[in-house]
């Protein structure tokens, strides 16, 4: 139905073997920032809008936090506020075609309660999940070794 993890991968890949300069998330940064860092380094397009119908003549709207030409990518924070993810992603997928990936900026470097809630989620719906540790390092750096983690096990 979707396109495989491995084109997720070598896309990722591909994008960050060229010279992509993110700063260190050694600073308190927002989940926007690191959506930001994040969609950069693989060549995505941030907060990009899609309409949909809904009860015939209402017209509604929802916002991917970074879409590629293959995924829509709904990036959250290791909190509550983030349970919402796995929804708001495969909803993403349903209006684009796209496959759905959910990300979550681990602030703690601890699976917390949501991170599992979210993760054991996303594993039976068939959903991408990755997990980036952005404790002292690049947004770069963490999609690299969440994706080397995802693809060996």
């Amino acid at each position: 139905m979707f396109p495989s993890r491995s084109m997720l991968v070598l896309m990722v890949a591909v994008t960050l073997a060229g010279e992509v300069s993110l700063p260190a998330q050694s600073v308190a940064q927002s989940e926007d920032d690191f959506n930001d860092s994040m969609c950069h380094a693989i060549g995505g397009v941030r907060e990009t809008r899609h309409y949909y119908n809904y009860r015939g003549t209402q017209r509604g709207y929802v916002i991917v936090d970074c879409e590629t030409d293959a995924h829509v990518i709904e990036g959250g924070l290791d909190k509550r506020s983030s349970l919402d993810s796995l929804q708001q992603a495969v909803f993403f997928s349903i209006l684009t075609g796209k496959a759905p990936v959910v990300v979550i900026y681990d602030t703690d470097e601890q699976i917390g309660k949501y991170e599992h809630r979210i993760a054991a989620a996303c594993a039976e719906a068939g959903v991408l999940f990755l997990r980036l540790n952005m404790k002292g390092t690049s947004a770069r750096d963490a999609l690299i070794e969440a994706l080397l983690n995802k693809t060996l096990n």
